[in-house]
């Protein structure tokens, strides 16, 4: 007697075989963002246009997650070229808001940013060039994944968008290390971008290598440099310190409330959390921040298909390198450069991505069986 067929049989294994505790952490950090942006807009004016965003992200990573492995997998190399060709586009065409050209006018007040976009698409045109080929044994097998890393980041680069194009390498360098490229090569690897840093400085424009001066030499900041190109850096180092343990209390931060902290919507949103939340605050929300990071880092060990493993640890690693640069950039580590915090900071091209990338990681999690037993990055 043959059994009957359930028609809920691929959902219950979709839901039973997807890594599912990436979305109530990425829910607590997106709740916790949508409280800080009611505060920066004010008590009484609700971020319904963030409420908004967070519903589209919703509907991307549900989106993203219906999406077979195998068609993702298919999906990969012409959305890469699909990512190049816009940012190709906007370098001649794009929309110029604050002296950058890095949008899309699409009508209606919406903008679309190519470069948030090109984020998942290199990560999925890596993952599958690593999956599809041999372990890297030199440098020379690793020259056409760089390519194809240093294409989008060296056009946005102009737009000017150094933070973006900051996040491309990374996830390169991730990939070739967890696709078994030698140590010594890997090493290698990493100190190319030391060697070339002198190069990068002269391309630098002049405002870029002013705010590189100032990183320099923060702790001898001048009245002048306060007001001028140090101000993002001062104000943002003064709204962390003036949170304390406990921090000022929700909307009721000084540097919030008289609008002294440039961009506190978006790229530096992190010292209104520092500031009314206080250091407990912040220590929770960079936690959970980076117990989602490791947790699809760990959870891409577990599984045998390699492609599957590259994305679920990129999806890591994208969050991990934004939490990275954006914090350390508010706490004076780096020199000041713009990148949204995902899932926190204003921004519609950034919300969707960041949906997209968590349905992303459930799609290829829940399409392909774990590993039974300790064989982590083994195949």
């Amino acid at each position: 007697m043959s059994r009957r067929p359930r028609p809920l049989a691929p959902v219950l294994r979709f839901l039973r075989r997807g890594d599912w505790p990436l979305l109530p952490i990425a829910a607590a950090i997106a709740l916790i963002g949508l409280l800080v942006q009611w505060s920066v807009s004010g008590p009484d004016a609700f971020p319904g246009a963030h409420v908004a965003r967070l519903g589209v992200a919703a509907c991307a990573a549900a989106a993203a997650a219906w999406i077979s492995p195998r068609r993702w997998r298919s999906l990969a190399v012409p959305c890469y070229w699909a990512c190049i060709a816009l940012l190709a586009y906007v370098l001649f065409f794009g929309d110029v808001t604050n002296n950058a050209r890095r949008w899309i006018e699409l009508g209606g007040g919406f903008k679309l940013q190519p470069s948030e976009f090109a984020k998942l698409a290199l990560l999925l045109v890596l993952a599958r060039w690593f999956a599809d080929r041999p372990r890297p044994a030199g440098l020379r097998d690793l020259a056409a994944p760089a390519a194809l890393t240093a294409l989008p980041a060296g056009l946005v680069l102009p737009e000017p968008d150094l933070g973006t194009a900051l996040t491309y390498g990374p996830v390169f360098l991730a990939l070739a290390y967890l696709a078994g490229t030698p140590r010594r090569t890997w090493l290698a690897l990493l100190l190319l971008p030391v060697l070339l840093a002198p190069l990068g400085l002269l391309l630098l424009q002049d405002y870029q290598k002013e705010r590189v001066l100032i990183w320099w030499r923060q702790d001898q900041l001048s009245a002048e440099d306060k007001a001028g190109a140090g101000y993002h850096l001062w104000h943002s180092k003064l709204a962390v310190g003036s949170g304390g343990l406990t921090g000022q209390g929700w909307s009721e931060g000084v540097e919030n409330r008289l609008d002294r902290l440039p961009e506190r919507h978006n790229d530096f949103i992190f010292p209104v959390i520092a500031e009314e939340f206080g250091f407990l605050g912040a220590a929770f929300f960079l936690l959970l921040y980076c117990a989602l990071a490791l947790l699809a880092l760990w959870a891409s060990a577990r599984y045998r298909d390699p492609f599957t493993r590259f994305v679920v640890a990129g999806v890591g690693v994208h969050f991990a390198v934004h939490l990275v640069i954006n914090v350390g950039v508010t706490l004076g580590v780096w020199p000041t450069t713009g990148l949204p915090l995902p899932m926190v900071s204003w921004g519609g091209s950034s919300m969707m991505v960041s949906g997209m990338a968590l349905g992303l990681a459930l799609s290829v999690s829940a399409g392909r069986e774990p590993v039974l037993a300790g064989r982590a990055f083994q195949d």
